[in-house]
């Protein structure tokens, strides 16, 4: 990341990341079309709406490797090997502690966490038990987040890539053998989701331990240091209370789906497995980014990362743009892949064909926070992204499905919560990012 060409490094670096990133997008989506097709749109519904509820506390974790991957970077790039492995250490020993914490608390408070959501009773039990599998399961969601950032910190992003193929193919033969053989509905794709990520787990957990590399994994030395935790916390908290306010306010936004009956859901769910792989060369350019630009600042090179940054946005723009036109002609043919009901097919279009012209404005309100994640600048955009994404999307919604007595309250209005906050957020992010300079 710290020689040769930019774009052919940024591309080299994402491709594996964008491929791993659609698999672990295939996850969600096999569980919902298969239950979709071979159960009910009852359980597509019931399965769909539990995915804000998974990613919010997903993201508490995700926010805290994140901010181990920068350093890391930061360590590699400088050649500080003690450093490198002390914060390898002290970031597994924190996934784990979190991981057993998010295990405990979503599977107390998964039913309370529905109810709240406003979920439909005809889809309440189906989605309780399949939050309940997923969440005794996420300590091991944890650990392998954690074990992948430290590989795409040090610039292996392919390795990460062919844990997953391996996951996401046992995932798929265990939701087929669950649900098709021996009929066990929803509680199959779930169980087969938590045995793909222990999986996962073991394979990252062997290559950090038998690698010879400067970022070998010793597991008697795994432990909290505190001079690490700090520098971690100083990076991987804001972006953390950044994703997991962002996921509550996604599921509040559920909850106004929810309000439109189990269709709607059935309808936003399977569209937003589609809007979640357009969106996904913007989030992967921003992961990419922030190691790029973390590993040539540790090496001293600031005219490079910021060159980096600018080729990271237009290839983001213009894989979105391809992607996204592709996704908006195909609509249709896409969503039967989780179910042949019109009426769902019907909403899940509305929503999407909603959502799609405006991908484009998140090139800004991801990548460049990325690249500020790679410096260690993380307060604005955490600050600007609460404050579209939460505060501004939850007082549209609040007003659009209140006023002419909700004459207003349909899936296009509530689908535009998005693209609005959006949009505002982009503007202030780059009017910031324009205002500083990596170094």
């Amino acid at each position: 990341m710290t020689r040769g060409s930019i774009a052919r490094s940024l591309i080299l670096f994402a491709v594996p990341l964008l491929l791993g990133n659609l698999l672990q997008q295939f996850y969600n989506a096999v569980d919902s079309s298969v239950v979709g097709n071979y159960v009910s749109y009852e359980a597509l519904a019931a399965v769909g709406s539990t995915a804000p509820l998974i990613n919010m506390l997903i993201s508490l974790a995700q926010g805290l490797a994140q901010g181990a991957s920068v350093m890391i970077s930061r360590h590699y790039g400088s050649g500080d090997v003690k450093a490198l492995r002390g914060t390898m250490n002290t970031s597994i020993m924190l996934s784990l502690i979190v991981g057993v914490f998010l295990s405990a608390v979503g599977f107390v408070f998964c039913p309370g966490l529905l109810r709240f959501m406003g979920t439909p009773e005809d889809i309440m039990e189906g989605a309780t038990l399949y939050l309940r599998i997923v969440f005794a399961g996420l300590i091991f969601t944890s650990l392998y987040n954690t074990g992948a950032s430290i590989l795409t910190a040090v610039g292996d992003s392919r390795r990460p890539l062919y844990f997953l193929a391996v996951s996401a193919l046992l995932n798929v033969a265990g939701d087929l053998l669950l649900v098709r053989v021996l009929s066990l509905g929803i509680a199959g794709v779930a169980i087969a989701t938590v045995f793909a990520q222990i999986v996962s787990v073991i394979l990252v957990g062997f290559v950090l331990v038998r690698t010879k590399e400067d970022y070998r994994l010793t597991l008697r030395a795994v432990k909290i240091e505190t001079e690490h935790v700090k520098t971690i916390a100083s990076i991987g908290v804001p972006t953390a209370i950044q994703n997991t306010i962002i996921s509550l306010s996604n599921v509040m936004v559920q909850s106004y789906f929810n309000g439109l009956g189990a269709v709607a859901v059935a309808g936003f769910a399977a569209s937003s497995k589609i809007d979640a792989f357009a969106q996904l060369p913007i989030m992967t350019m921003a992961m990419a980014i922030s190691t790029f630009v973390a590993q040539n600042i540790g090496a001293g090179q600031a005219k490079r990362a910021r060159s980096g940054v600018k080729y990271a946005m237009l290839i983001g723009i213009g894989t979105t743009l391809v992607l996204t036109a592709f996704a908006f002609l195909t609509t249709r043919q896409l969503l039967s892949v989780f179910t042949n009901d019109d009426k769902v097919l019907a909403a899940g279009m509305t929503f999407f064909h909603t959502m799609a012209p405006f991908y484009i404005t998140l090139t800004c309100t991801q990548i460049l926070p990325g690249a500020l994640r790679g410096v260690g600048d993380v307060k604005f955009a955490t600050i600007s992204t609460i404050a579209c994404f939460v505060v501004l999307r939850q007082i549209y919604l609040a007003v659009i499905t209140r006023i002419g007595g909700g004459a207003f309250y349909t899936i296009v209005n509530v689908s535009l919560g998005y693209p609005v906050t959006w949009g505002i957020c982009a503007i202030s992010v780059l009017i910031y990012y324009r205002s500083k300079k990596i170094s």
